[in-house]
């Protein structure tokens, strides 16, 4: 089941594969720029609210 990701009885040359179901190598390049790009931003964001936010809530008998 490798190359093929949709299977099509009636004509095989109408299924999905890994090849004819790519973007192309243009798409791919600009999505890794995007994601080299915006996971270190997400990353710095989570840390800094979760800096922002430590110990502001207290677990007590009165706690929720």
């Amino acid at each position: 089941m490798y190359p093929e990701l949709v299977f099509c009885h009636n004509d095989p040359a109408n299924g999905l594969d890994i090849y004819n179901s790519a973007s192309s190598q243009k798409t791919l390049g600009i999505m890794f720029v995007i994601a080299c790009l915006g996971v270190p931003i997400v990353l710095t964001y989570t840390v800094c609210i979760y800096w922002i936010f430590r110990g502001k809530v207290k677990l007590d008998a009165t706690s929720y």
